[in-house]
């Protein structure tokens, strides 16, 4: 785990022996090939939360100095700010269908995390989504609900470790960031359980390899190692090339 380096930014739904909420999600066969998880990924370069968010590692002595006074950024306020720039980046003919699939998959989000018990406008539980869903597509596997709430509280001791940063952000930033991590976590999720679902369907070898495609680039831009090499467990994500030393 020490030496995944945190850049940018699934949620963790399993539908075995899963709650109730995994039988409602976006389904990806319908989302147009142009609603692209591409605008998202863009969004989320955002050079302040990127500034704030990158090379911990290389501050993890100072970082722990300073973890027992250091304050979670607030909670960001859910306004819609954040999809709505999501749906600025989309081309005029494909807004109304991104703007309806980003705010069901948002929605569906904030039903999980409910059931969770975790706040909304969380970062720790955005970051936590994000990876959680890049995971399951790429992995093509449901996220084990135990290890979710593992790996948002890894985040958030994160986060609190470059706490200073993170207050410097605005509201709007928090917003923007916290709602695209959301949609981009759900959107990935539900990509993975549509194709399990229906594997047979029509398209549906497309599905697969868009979603191992787009998961495996969220994994790597976010955690800075190759897809394959992340691994989830009880503590949260960590690299499988450290566990093998």
């Amino acid at each position: 785990m020490a030496r995944i380096q945190f850049a940018i930014l699934g949620v963790a739904i399993s539908l075995c022996g899963a709650p109730s909420w995994a039988q409602d999600f976006v389904n990806a066969y319908e989302v147009p090939y142009g609603v692209s998880l591409n605008v998202i990924a863009n969004q989320l370069t955002h050079e302040k939360l990127n500034e704030t968010l990158h090379h911990w590692d290389a501050y993890e002595a100072e970082q722990k100095r300073k973890k027992a006074t250091a304050a979670a950024p607030p909670l960001a306020q859910t306004t819609g700010l954040g999809i709505a720039q999501l749906v600025g980046q989309l081309p005029k003919n494909q807004a109304d269908a991104g703007r309806a699939a980003y705010r069901q998959a948002f929605g569906y989000h904030e039903q999980v995390i409910r059931k969770f018990g975790l706040p909304s406008g969380d970062l720790g539980v955005g970051l936590a989504s994000a990876i959680a869903g890049a995971w399951m597509a790429y992995n093509n596997k449901p996220f084990p609900d135990e290890y979710y709430v593992p790996l948002v509280n890894q985040m958030r001791q994160r986060i609190r470790s470059n706490g200073a940063g993170l207050q410097s952000l605005s509201a709007a930033e928090r917003t923007a960031s916290y709602e695209s991590l959301a949609v981009l976590g759900m959107m990935l999720a539900s990509s993975q359980i549509t194709w399990q679902r229906n594997p047979r369907a029509a398209g549906a070898d497309d599905l697969r390899a868009r979603m191992r495609a787009q998961g495996g680039e969220t994994l790597t831009r976010m955690l800075q190692v190759p897809p394959d090499r992340v691994g989830i467990g009880a503590s949260g994500v960590y690299s499988l090339a450290d566990a093998g030393r």
